[in-house]
Parts: C-alpha cells; structure tokens; sequence
C-alpha cells in the first residue's frame, strides 16, 4: 500500500496541534471507535493532557502512545509527527544535525528519534507479502572488474530478487540476503514456479505469496 503524497502546507493543516495529532493516532489504534482494552466497553472520552482515553464503565485509562513508536515520549506530538514528515517527505532522509535544527531538540534526542522511525519503517515493510503474479530471477552484483564474468567470478555477490507484475509496472519487491544457492532455489519450483525456459509462460503463484520468509524474503516498496 503506498501513501499518498502530501505537502508541508497540507501536513501543517492536518498534524499543527497536539490534539489533531492525538486525534490521528486514536483513529490509528482504534478505527471503529474507543474500545476499553480491559473490559470491552465502546464508550469513553479523551484526556488530551495525557493522551489517553479513559473507559466510562471500568474507568481504565488506555494510553494512545503505549506499545508504539511514541511510547514514554515526553516529546510533543507535533514534534513526532514533523520528525516522520520531514524523514519520509526526502528520498535521502534527514541527518540527527538538521532535525535538530528543524524541531529544536538535542542531537541525541533526534538520533534516538530518528532510529524508532526507521525500525517502524523496517517492521510495516516486513508485513507486506507478494501474491498474484510474481516473477524471480536471481542476478549478480559488484560492478565491473577484471578477470572472469558471470558465475565464479570473484567479488560477485548472487542475489534472489522477486517482484510482482502488476502489467502496467513492477509492483512490491523481495530480495534475498547474499548467498543464494540451490538450498534457497528449490523452494521456489515447481508447483509454486514453473521451470524456467525461453518460452515458458509466467505462472500464478497461490494468493497469498508467502513471501518465503523462512529464507529471508522480506518484501519492499
């Protein structure tokens, strides 16, 4: 699934206050409304000083920030939110030293921030899975240098790679860590995958596509 885009204008709109934020992240955890994670309830009402909602029958008050990536903070959500923004908005990211700048928190305050982002970012990847029609090929990297080509040569690291057709375009895709090998191979023939010839038609792999997380597959945008 990928995000639709937004801009720094739009994002300050929707994410400008704390209570918009906490809004956001309560529509996150609970989609369908409050529900007391103790006793069962649907009603409740929100403590915006401490980002909770506490359950109007047992009277628990269930944390939004609890078991997330704000967990414990004792940073403003508007500041987690602009940290996610301006690391997901760049290709290349942001640097600790200019989050500094951008947010007004220490080096290693946005360090550390920085850092549970990308965990975040790591664990929604390894969710997605590849399903209909998926296409595996395995190639070898390192560039150009001297000497042998192809298979054998010295300092070539073999790659798995698959990636789901979607017609128009690639869609998800999953590499294998170095060292694909014949081990890794099998589980990937027949019946999941025909053998692979000049003119063979693609197959449809059984939906879902497991991924084939046992040997290291984790999808990717």
């Amino acid at each position: 699934m990928k995000a639709l885009a937004i801009d720094l204008l739009e994002w300050q709109k929707r994410f400008g206050t704390e209570e918009a934020c906490g809004e956001a992240l309560a529509r996150q955890r609970w989609p369908e409304g409050f529900r007391c994670p103790r006793c069962g309830h649907d009603h409740g009402y929100a403590i915006s000083t401490r980002h909770s909602h506490e359950c109007s029958s047992c009277h628990y008050q269930a944390s939004l920030t609890a078991g997330t990536l704000f967990h414990s903070t004792n940073l403003p959500l508007t500041k987690w939110f602009w940290a996610i923004y301006l690391m997901t908005s760049d290709k290349g990211g942001i640097s600790a030293l200019r989050l500094t700048k951008q947010i007004g928190v220490s080096w290693i305050t946005a360090h550390r921030m920085l850092r549970k982002i990308r965990i975040a970012m790591g664990h929604r990847d390894s969710v997605y899975r590849l399903h209909d029609l998926v296409e595996i090929d395995d190639a070898l990297v390192g560039g150009r240098r001297p000497g042998k080509r192809g298979r054998g040569a010295e300092g070539k690291v073999p790659v798995l790679v698959a990636v789901k057709n979607r017609d128009s375009g690639a869609g998800f895709m999953a590499m294998q860590p170095p060292g694909v090998s014949q081990r890794v191979l099998l589980p990937l023939q027949p019946p999941c995958l025909g053998t692979r010839t000049p003119h063979a038609p693609a197959q449809r792999l059984p939906d879902p596509y497991p991924g084939q997380t046992e040997n290291g597959l984790e999808a990717r945008n």
